[in-house]
């Protein structure tokens, strides 16, 4: 079996240009699945059927894994079994009749405006630590960077002079960002007068922990964490809600859908759409709190 899931793997990574974090995933998923079909004593992937895939999702739900995660081992072994049916590994697709559950609709998290400025402004920038930090947060919220794009940032990604970043992003897709010019003015001050204190010079990455070493997702969830707290303890505010934020801040502006998918990444227009249901809730509370015969 492991043969199967590591040219599968190979596959997603190589032909499909995946990033090493969702083939991770993937390869979580699967072992999750191939543990399970040990213990029942199955060998080899075109043993397990219908039935045998339904008790495995009763084993999950058993668990008491939320709805989203159990989708994720769906999505994962559907796409696993679709490549093993084109590859004609096996004959029969023990996905095909597997639906996703259903799960509530909800809105992406996101900071208003005046909050967001608060928490940037509340950064204690008298130490290199918390410059860089400054930097790294107006950053993500100036482009709309994913955690991976940010720690990813190499210096010859950033074109000073037109103020656009160069992003790879999912699926090894590149876009343009812009910044403006109040992150252009922290990241400057980041890599002229703090970066050279921790990094010898020996990468190109932008943001560096206090070893110099490239910043990883979990250092720069760990930052946000740290200024989260000292700004409200009572937060709970995650490095995307980054992300959700400029988005919402644009259509807000009045940013057209399809320029926001841009600047997102986003491959599908589908998905950028969760934000306007974001926007039209501000619109509604505008308009509640603003029109004249409401009051």
């Amino acid at each position: 079996m492991n043969y199967y899931k590591k040219e599968f793997l190979d596959y997603l990574l190589n032909q499909k240009k995946y990033s090493k974090l969702t083939v991770n995933s993937y390869q979580r998923d699967i072992d999750e699945f191939i543990g399970f079909l040990k213990t029942k004593k199955i060998e080899r992937f075109n043993q397990a059927t219908y039935q045998v895939v339904r008790g495995y999702l009763t084993w999950l739900y058993q668990k008491k894994l939320a709805r989203t995660t159990i989708n994720r081992r769906i999505s994962s072994l559907r796409s696993f079994y679709r490549y093993l049916c084109k590859q004609e590994y096996i004959e029969d697709n023990p996905m095909v009749l597997i639906e996703t559950l259903k799960t509530p609709k909800r809105n992406p998290d996101f900071l208003y405006y005046e909050e967001m400025q608060q928490l940037l402004d509340s950064i204690d920038v008298s130490t290199d630590l918390g410059i860089r930090n400054r930097a790294m947060l107006e950053l993500m919220y100036a482009s709309g960077l994913r955690c991976s794009e940010v720690v990813g940032l190499t210096l010859k990604q950033i074109d000073w002079n037109q103020q656009v970043l160069l992003i790879h992003g999912k699926g090894d897709k590149d876009r343009y960002v812009p910044f403006h010019d109040c992150a252009k003015k922290w990241l400057l001050k980041y890599i002229n007068e703090v970066r050279n204190n921790f990094c010898d010079g020996s990468h190109q990455y932008v943001f560096v922990n206090n070893r110099g070493n490239q910043m990883t997702n979990r250092g720069l969830e760990d930052v946000v964490n740290r200024v989260v707290y000292q700004f409200d303890p009572t937060r709970k505010i995650h490095p995307h809600m980054f992300r959700h934020s400029f988005a919402t801040h644009l259509l807000n502006a009045g940013a057209d859908l399809r320029s926001v998918q841009e600047l997102l990444g986003h491959e599908n227009l589908s998905t950028t759409q969760i934000y306007t249901h974001v926007s039209n809730e501000h619109l509604k509370e505008v308009y509640i709190k603003n029109h004249p015969r409401n009051r």
